[in-house]
């Protein structure tokens, strides 16, 4: 019952607030005249001639979209000293652009509406003209640098830049320039070697866009050419000097080298300049593969594509020494082996006893080697290691045991 009752009182609300669309037209009304019309941006400014009449209060404005109408009150205007109004549209829709409006006014009363005018027409104007004029600077890196010609326009207060990778669109929009006489825009940040189109278009006091009249091209600048023919030299204990054939590109100015236990994980290792086609990569692991590739980097600090992807390895640790034998001669222990690898250049021989004293007793370049310093009633134990060209030491060859007597 209370929803039924509130129903009845909303209708009745309603009902007492509608306007009434079709009041009685009063002849007895003097009619407007001087009724004038002037487009502008999206909107239509009308004058007319004041009524002098006590029985007046105010005047009644109909827009029709032709001369035959259907024409439409658009404003009621309660100021009979009123003689302008600016017709915009409405609160959600503003008129065309570059379109003609037919308006007609009257004059009412507290009883009714006098006869209307003769028409008149307002044309708004027309969209900005953007410019036709538009440059674009290839081989810049990674940004393009546009200008235009200014328009013509007097309306024209900024310029919305648009962009697109393909020659007909779509457009997005990526900038503006406020001011009539500013036309040079620079796009930054973009992708190497890729070529963009772009227009600009004009844009009027109220935010109106003109059509796009002209589309420019420009390429950023390419990425340099990487190195090429990686190779490498083993160079000491774990050392590698990576070498390359240089770029084909002619501004650039330093190499960076890449390395990784896989092809996956790389990671910079290095970089020198332009001038040297050779790294020097310390502090690896004895007899492991790496993988390597260079870049080139240009003056504005572009980096090409990797060289192609190699592995090299590191020189591995000597073979321990073989064979090895051990006995008494005399008061004296000699030690025997057996060369177990081609690029040993010296020989370390370690001692212990007592379980735990170990000391490296010698260096030498023979497959023997006599101990003098050992004592009656003893148990000692050898083992020898062998020691490459860059110092490497191989793994201990196994352990003999010998006790003097």
């Amino acid at each position: 019952m209370r929803r039924f009752i509130f129903f009845i009182l909303a209708v009745f609300l309603l009902n007492s607030c509608a306007v009434n669309n079709n009041p009685p037209i009063l002849t007895t009304l003097p009619m407007v005249t001087g009724l004038a019309a002037k487009g502008g941006i999206r909107e239509v400014g009308l004058s007319w001639n004041v009524v002098n009449d006590s029985r007046i209060e105010g005047y009644v404005l109909y827009r029709a979209p032709q001369a035959t109408g259907p024409y439409q009150e658009i404003a009621r205007i309660p100021d009979k000293l009123k003689t302008t109004y600016v017709d915009t549209g409405g609160f959600l829709k503003h008129l065309e652009d570059n379109t003609e409006y037919f308006y007609k006014i009257a004059v009412y009363s507290s009883k009714g509406v006098g006869p209307t005018s003769n028409y008149v027409v307002g044309k708004t104007l027309p969209p900005p003209v953007s410019p036709t004029k538009i440059t674009a600077t290839s081989g810049l890196p990674r940004m393009v640098v546009i200008r235009w010609q200014p328009s013509n326009d007097h309306t024209v207060v900024a310029y919305n830049i648009y962009r697109s990778t393909k020659p007909k669109g779509p457009f997005k929009k990526i900038g503006r320039v406020d001011g009539y006489v500013n036309t040079i825009y620079i796009d930054k940040g973009l992708k190497d070697g890729t070529t963009y189109y772009y227009s600009v278009v004009s844009v009027n006091f109220k935010g109106v866009e003109g059509d796009i009249l002209a589309v420019a091209k420009a390429t950023t600048k390419f990425k340099p050419m990487p190195p090429r023919n990686l190779s490498a030299v083993q160079k000491g204990a774990g050392q590698l000097t990576i070498y390359w054939f240089p770029s084909m590109t002619a501004d650039v100015v330093k190499y960076r080298i890449y390395r990784g236990e896989t092809k996956q994980s790389m990671v910079m290792v290095g970089e020198v300049s332009s001038s040297k086609l050779q790294f020097l990569d310390k502090g690896l692991a004895p007899g492991k593969t790496y993988y390597y590739y260079v870049t080139a980097v240009d003056k504005d600090g572009i980096e090409s594509l990797p060289s192609k992807t190699y592995a090299f390895k590191t020189k591995p640790l000597p073979l321990p020494p073989v064979g090895i034998s051990v006995k008494q001669v005399g008061n004296s222990v000699v030690i025997n082996w057996s060369n177990g690898s081609p690029d040993t250049v010296e020989y370390e021989v370690f001692r212990r006893h007592f379980l735990i004293f170990t000391k490296k007793i010698a260096v030498t370049k023979n497959t023997y080697f006599t101990d003098d310093a050992v004592s009656p009633n003893t148990t000692y134990y050898y083992y020898v290691k062998a020691v490459d060209k860059f110092g490497q030491e191989s793994q201990p060859s196994p352990e003999v045991k010998i006790t003097v007597r």
